[in-house]
C-alpha cells in the first residue's frame, strides 16, 4: 500500500507511510530478495544500516533481520524516507520461521560466492589448449596442499576455498581431451535437476515421503520398457549405479527359481551356476559373491574376435553344468563391453535360455543408449525378449552420476517377491488400492534419491531426438578418430570399433621402423599379425610408461586394458562420448602421444 512509480518505471517505498501501517502490529521480519548477479546500476541506492549489520546494497547482497517499528524507524530516518531498489521488500509477520530466512540468506550468499566459480570452471573446459585434463598431485602432496582437514568452526570462506580445491584437483571430466573412461562430463540441464534433489531432500521409498517422484519414476521405466520393445509389465527400479542394478537383476532371478534361498539360504542341493562372458562387468563375479553362490560358480564363456560371447560355446557349457549335477539357471550377457564395447549376440543367447528355461539378463549399462538412435538399436536385436536389462543414463547420455535404473519385462511382482520385507512402521495401505506406489518395497534400499529426475529433466530439454543426436555423433566422432588413428604410422589399431571404444597400441620410435604392414588386421595377413605379436610385450611395458607420463603431464587423460583371454598385454583404450570434443583435439591426442612417447 506504501509503494510507488518511480518515473524510470522503478519501485519508491514510503518509508513513512509504510512504518504507520505498522505501528499497530510488530516486530516484523525483513527479508530482501535481492537478483543475482546484479544489474549494472545499484540494485538499493539508500539501504538503511539498522536493518542488518551486513547489509551491502550495491552488492545487492540477501539480507534478512528482525526488526520492530522503532528500529525500522531510526534505520530509515537517517537515510531519508525513500527506499529506491529493482527488489520485491518482503515482510512477513513469522517469528517462528527467522531462522529459516537466515538459511535462505545463506543460501543466496553461497550462490554468488560459488556459482562464478563454476561459471569459470566450465568455461575453462572448453578452452582445451589453456587448460589440463589433470593437475597431478600425489595422495601426499594433495594432503598438504589442499586444507583436507575438518574445522572445529567452520565459516563461508572455508566452504568456498573448499570449492576452489575441489575444482582444483578433481580431474576436469568435462574437458574434451578427457577420454578415459566410460562417462565424461554432465549436461547442464542434469547438473540442475541433481541441486533440485538436494534441495527436495527427499526419499523415493513411500509415495507419501515423495508422491511426484514415485509417479515420475513409473513413467521414466515404462517408456524405456516401451522403447525395448517390452510388450506388457514392465517394471524396474532405479539403482545407484549399475553394478548394484546387475546385482539386483541376479537377485530376482534366484527368487524365481530358488525362492526358498529368501528366507532359509542355500542348500547344500542347489548348486547354482550362472554364465557370462570373459568380457562381462566385474560386477556379475560380485554379484555373485553378495548372494553367497560364490565367484566360482560363475562359468567365463569364451567370445569371438569381436569381443562378443559366441552363442555355441554358451549352450555347450551349459549342457556340460547340466550333466555335472548343477543348476543352469542365469545368463547374463553384454550391450557394450568395458572394454572393446562388444554386443553379445542376445536373440541368439535368447533362444539358448528359452530352451534351457533360464533367465536371461543383459547388461546394457554402457551400450544401452543405443536404443534412442535408429541408426544404432540393431545392435540390441533381440532385446525384446530378455527378462531384465540395465542401462546407466549418466554413462553416454550424459546425465550427472549417479543414474542407472534396473528394467524387468513381464514379470509382474517380481522385484517386490525377491525384495520386500515387513515394515509397518514405513509402508502402509495405500489410499488408492487399486495402485500402491510405494517403491521401497520393490528396492533394497531404503534411502534412496530421486536419480529418475535427472533423467526425466533431461529429456524434458533434449527430447528423444536430441538423446539420439547425441548417440549418434558419440559413435561418428569415434569411427573418425578410429580412421585417423588406422592410417597414423605411429599407431596400430586393434580391431575396428563396434560403438564408441578405440582400442590402439602406441608404436614407439625404437621399433616403429621394424612394422613394414600396416594393415594387420586384413584377412591373409598371419604373417604380420605373428610379427606384431612377438613386440606385444614391449608395447604393453610403453603402454603403461606413457600413461603415468600422461597423468603427470595432464593434458590429456586415455585409459589402458589388457584383453588377457586374449593374449593381449595393455592397450590404449579411447572412449569418445564428450560432446565437446572437435576434431582438432583428435589430431592434439595423436601428436601429443609422440610428445610422450618419444624417447621410447
Amino acid at each position: 500500500s506504501a509503494a510507488g512509480q518511480g518515473s524510470d518505471g522503478q519501485r519508491l517505498f514510503d518509508a513513512d507511510a509504510a512504518v504507520r501501517a505498522l505501528l499497530e502490529d510488530g516486530p516484523w521480519y525483513v527479508t530482501a530478495i535481492a537478483r543475482a548477479p546484479p544489474p549494472p546500476h545499484k540494485l538499493i541506492e539508500m539501504a538503511p544500516p539498522a536493518l542488518h549489520e551486513g547489509f551491502r546494497g550495491s552488492e545487492g547482497r540477501t539480507c534478512c533481520s528482525q526488526v520492530g517499528h522503532k528500529e525500522l524507524l531510526e534505520g530509515w530516518e537517517s537515510q531519508g524516507n525513500k527506499l529506491r531498489c529493482d527488489q520485491d521488500l518482503l515482510l512477513a509477520k513469522v517469528p517462528s520461521r527467522f531462522h529459516h530466512l537466515e538459511e535462505v540468506a545463506e543460501l543466496d550468499d553461497i550462490f554468488r560466492e560459488v556459482y562464478p566459480l563454476i561459471r569459470q570452471y566450465e568455461t575453462e573446459n572448453a578452452l582445451a589448449d589453456e587448460h589440463k585434463v589433470l593437475d597431478f598431485r600425489a595422495p601426499a602432496q594433495l594432503r598438504e596442499e589442499a586444507d583436507v582437514g575438518l574445522p572445529e568452526e567452520g565459516s563461508v570462506e572455508k566452504f568456498v576455498e573448499g570449492c576452489k580445491s575441489s575444482m582444483r584437483f578433481s580431474v576436469r571430466t568435462s574437458h574434451p581431451r578427457f577420454m578415459n573412461q566410460l562417462y565424461a562430463g554432465s549436461d547442464p540441464a542434469g547438473q540442475v535437476a541433481e541441486l533440485l534433489s538436494a534441495v527436495l531432500n527427499t526419499t523415493i521409498h513411500t509415495y507419501g515421503a515423495a508422491p511426484f517422484f514415485s509417479v515420475l519414476e513409473r513413467q521414466v521405466i515404462e517408456k524405456l520398457g516401451s522403447m525395448l520393445g517390452f510388450p506388457q509389465h514392465i517394471d524396474g527400479v532405479f539403482a545407484p549405479g549399475g553394478s548394484y542394478a546387475n546385482m539386483v537383476a541376479l537377485i530376482v532371478a534366484r527368487n524365481q527359481y530358488f525362492p526358498h534361498v529368501r528366507e532359509h539360504g542355500w542348500r547344500d542341493e542347489d548348486r547354482p551356476v550362472i554364465f557370462t562372458s570373459y568380457h562381462a562387468h566385474y560386477s556379475v563375479a560380485k554379484a555373485a559373491m553378495i548372494t553367497g553362490m560364490g565367484s566360482n560358480h560363475v562359468v567365463s564363456v569364451p567370445t569371438d574376435e569381436e569381443g562378443r560371447m559366441e552363442p555355441a560355446a554358451l549352450e555347450s557349457e551349459i549342457v556340460r553344468a547340466k550333466e555335472s549335477g548343477r543348476k543352469p539357471f542365469y545368463v547374463s550377457c553384454t550391450a557394450g563391453t568395458t572394454v572393446t564395447g562388444a554386443f553379445d549376440p542376445i536373440e541368439e543367447i535368447s533362444q539358448i535360455c528359452k530352451r534351457h528355461d533360464m533367465w536371461l539378463h543383459t547388461d546394457g549399462a554402457w551400450g544401452g543408449a543405443a536404443i534412442f538412435s535408429e541408426q544404432h538399436r540393431n545392435l540390441l536385436r533381440g532385446v525384446e525378449g530378455v527378462d531384465s536389462f540395465c542401462m546407466n543414463p549418466h554413462k553416454m547420455l550424459g546425465v550427472p552420476m549417479q543414474c542407472s535404473v534396473l528394467l524387468i519385462n513381464n514379470h509382474e511382482g517380481a522385484l517386490e517377491r525377491s525384495n520386500s520385507t515387513v515394515a509397518d512402521y514405513l509402508f502402509h495401505s495405500p489410499i488408492d488400492e487399486e495402485e500402491s506406489l510405494d517403491l521401497g518395497q520393490k528396492s533394497l534400499q531404503c534411502g534412496r534419491k530421486p536419480d529418475c529426475l535427472k533423467l526425466w529433466l533431461c529429456w524434458k530439454r533434449h527430447g528423444t531426438r536430441g538423446f539420439a543426436r547425441r548417440v549418434d555423433r558419440a559413435y561418428a566422432m569415434s569411427q573418425k578418430f578410429a580412421d585417423m588413428v588406422r592410417r597414423d604410422p605411429r599407431f596400430y589399431l586393434l580391431m575396428d570399433p563396434i560403438s564408441c571404444n578405440i582400442c590402439f597400441f602406441f608404436l614407439p620410435p625404437s621399433i616403429r621402423h621394424q612394422l613394414e604392414d600396416r594393415n594387420m588386421n586384413d584377412a591373409g595377413k598371419e604373417e604380420a599379425q605373428e610379427k606384431l605379436k612377438q613386440f606385444h610385450a614391449r608395447l604393453g611395458q610403453v603402454t603403461q610408461i606413457i600413461y603415468r607420463r600422461m597423468q603427470k603431464d595432464g593434458r590429456m587423460l586415455i585409459n589402458f586394458s589388457p584383453l588377457k583371454d586374449k593374449d593381449l598385454p595393455h592397450f590404449f583404450r579411447a572412449v569418445i562420448i564428450q560432446q565437446r570434443v572437435m576434431e582438432d583435439d583428435l589430431l592434439f591426442i595423436l601428436d601429443h602421444f609422440e610428445v610422450l612417447g618419444k624417447d621410447l
